[in-house]
């Protein structure tokens, strides 16, 4: 999830903001920890990685982004202990190309899937749970509809102006659902010492927990030039989990 929570927009209405081009800086790997905090106590809850490379996928020069979480035992009441997703998007970081997300439950294995076909027009998405039937959506490629790693990685390259909002819609769970991606302008709490852009992610139907909550994640990232993920943060329907870079 946290990429699901850490761990999805646009062309007309993204048009809007401005591409950055991807600077060496922001490739790499960066390492994170999740937390959970109900009732004033705070708890560890799981690791995580965030990658960013070079790569090629179909012959296509592309970005791919790696996102991986090993979770402890509390964690493992909300995700799969150990969560992995993939995301492939073109080389200034303004799309998606395609994206998956292994599920396990037990011995039975599913994925996630997006194939986003910009010349054939359509967005193919497969959600095959091992405990539910399978999924299958077939979207209208507008550049609107976008999975949430692909998104983390592009608010890393656009501008968008304080208080600037798009409409969206996120896949998760085998959903195309209604959202809308807001940017928050400077933020001096979140991460002290660090020139930081928040944004804000509002899903309308449900959020991407497994039992439906995380429906408002925010994105903190470096106003510098590596345009660093600095940690996100979404309220469950009891507490709160964040993620924050290890320092």
């Amino acid at each position: 999830m946290m990429i699901t929570l850490l761990t999805t927009v646009l062309v007309s209405s993204l048009l809007s903001a401005s591409p950055k081009p991807v600077p060496a800086e922001t490739l790499g790997a960066a390492s994170y920890e999740v937390r959970y905090t109900l009732a004033g106590i705070t708890t560890k809850v799981a690791d995580a990685t965030i990658t960013l490379e070079n790569s090629t996928r179909d012959n296509q020069a592309v970005l791919h982004s790696h996102a991986a979480i090993k979770a402890s035992s509390i964690f493992k009441l909300f995700m799969q202990p150990e969560y992995i997703s993939d995301a492939y998007m073109d080389t200034k970081g303004e799309e998606p190309i395609y994206s998956i997300n292994p599920i396990k439950k037990g011995k039975k294995e599913g994925k996630f899937e997006c194939i986003y076909d910009k010349k054939g027009g359509t967005v193919e998405v497969e959600f095959d749970h091992p405990l539910e039937k399978t999924v299958k959506l077939s979207l209208p490629y507008d550049g609107r509809t976008m999975d949430l790693l692909s998104l983390i990685q592009f608010v890393r390259f656009h501008e968008m102006s304080a208080g600037e909002s798009v409409s969206m819609h996120l896949l998760a769970a085998g959903k195309a659902i209604a959202s809308t991606l807001t940017c928050q302008g400077v933020d001096t709490e979140r991460f002290p010492g660090i020139k930081t852009i928040r944004y804000h992610i509002t899903m309308i139907e449900r959020g991407l927990m497994e039992n439906g909550s995380g429906n408002e994640i925010s994105v903190w990232v470096s106003d510098t030039p590596d345009r660093q993920i600095l940690g996100l943060e979404t309220a469950l329907s009891s507490g709160v989990m964040s993620v924050s870079i290890k320092k």
